[in-house]
């Protein structure tokens, strides 16, 4: 069977986080069929061919373009290919090849704020519904993912799989980079930890506002936060908040890992995740998560982490007090949490996703989730 896989947003944040742990997961997995990846022809030198079955094309093709919709279904359809696998819901709008999905989330659906403009946002739910009807399976990283598949795209619940978010190999084993400087536990202040953008349903604010309550109690603690305070800087200085409150910009993953392992707890408030990939690598490094009871995180944490109210500061400021004073409490959510994260493996996403691509191509697609 010869597969293709839309891997133009490789080196991004999230679908790229997925797509290489999928990849990576195909290669060392399977040998029997071969894949072609369509990648940018920028990323031709950052993309190493993981096997022998598998062979590259670039595209002129950005992601969320015109052009994808013309260039990316022309190169696709050069290759003869049985399917081809869109990682996201705005696949090209026709096309012969039988093709398989991954819708994500519906966030730009829900959260029309998170969009350019009402059209984009009108466009968006166009291009989620047009690519699951067009796909013979749709693929999608959580339960609860699934559900707003299906109530919000009309899908038949038997059409769509569930094949959940990994860790790659290795991920928080013989971690070598420490904490931010001046903040480890050894050397510094203990620290709340917050990985992700700075976008509205992210509830930063909330963050803060509940970061500031824990000051009260605890004045030598810090919360650090990937990314920088550009746009929040009116909230840090309502809440008289400077140094306590480090942001790191860019992390490697590598570094990363460190960063993880050395936080008391990871705080995630958001409102909607489709699965939310911060609290798995935290826990994957040994570190539990706080996090909201809103969409698909209390799926993700389970019983290893903390769950609050969504949207309520004295919730989350508790759930990080009893993190900070309790160490029996921290280490056992840490144990849970390691646990945890085994269940998520490069494994299980390969070989879920390997069944689908073989019973999109035998037409055995309508079967339910096994």
């Amino acid at each position: 069977m010869r597969i293709g896989i839309d891997a133009r947003m490789m080196f991004m944040s999230g679908i790229g986080t997925y797509l290489r742990n999928l990849i990576g997961g195909l290669a060392r997995l399977d040998t029997s069929h071969e894949f072609t990846v369509f990648i940018q022809k920028a990323d031709r030198d950052r993309f190493a061919v993981p096997g022998e079955n598998f062979s590259v094309v670039e595209v002129e093709a950005p992601p969320y373009t015109l052009a994808e919709q013309v260039r990316l279904m022309r190169a696709v359809g050069r290759e003869n290919l049985d399917l081809v696998h869109h990682p996201h819901y705005a696949a090209p709008l026709v096309g012969r090849t039988p093709m398989v999905a991954t819708v994500h989330d519906l966030i730009h659906q829900l959260f029309p704020e998170l969009c350019p403009s009402r059209l984009a946002w009108r466009v968006s739910w166009f291009l989620a519904r047009r690519t699951a009807r067009r796909a013979r399976l749709v693929l999608t990283v959580s339960e609860h993912s699934r559900r707003d598949i299906v109530a919000h795209l009309g899908v038949a619940p038997g059409k769509v799989r569930l094949t959940y978010n990994a860790l790659p190999p290795g991920w928080g084993e013989g971690i070598l980079s420490g904490p931010p400087p001046g903040l480890g536990a050894a050397g510094g202040a203990p620290y709340f930890l917050y990985v992700g953008n700075h976008k509205s349903h992210k509830n930063i604010p909330l963050l803060l506002e509940a970061f500031t309550m824990v000051r009260e109690r605890s004045a030598v603690v810090r919360l650090v936060l990937t990314g920088t305070r550009n746009g929040l800087e009116g909230e840090l200085a309502r809440l008289r908040l400077g140094d306590e409150v480090v942001f790191l910009g860019d992390v490697s993953h590598e570094a990363l890992q460190g960063v993880y392992a050395s936080a008391c707890a990871l705080v995630f408030p958001s409102r909607y995740e489709g699965f939310g990939y911060p609290p798995l690598e935290a826990m994957g490094c040994g570190t539990p998560a706080i996090v909201s009871d809103a969409a698909s995180l209390p799926e993700v944490v389970g019983k290893a982490g903390v769950i609050v109210p969504e949207g309520e500061a004295g919730p989350l400021r508790d759930g990080m007090l009893r993190m900070l004073d309790d160490a029996p409490h921290r280490k056992r959510l840490a144990e849970k949490s390691l646990e945890r994260a085994k269940k998520f493996s490069w494994r299980r996403l390969a070989e879920g996703t390997l069944q689908a691509y073989e019973d999109a191509v035998a037409g055995t697609h309508g079967r339910k989730n096994p």
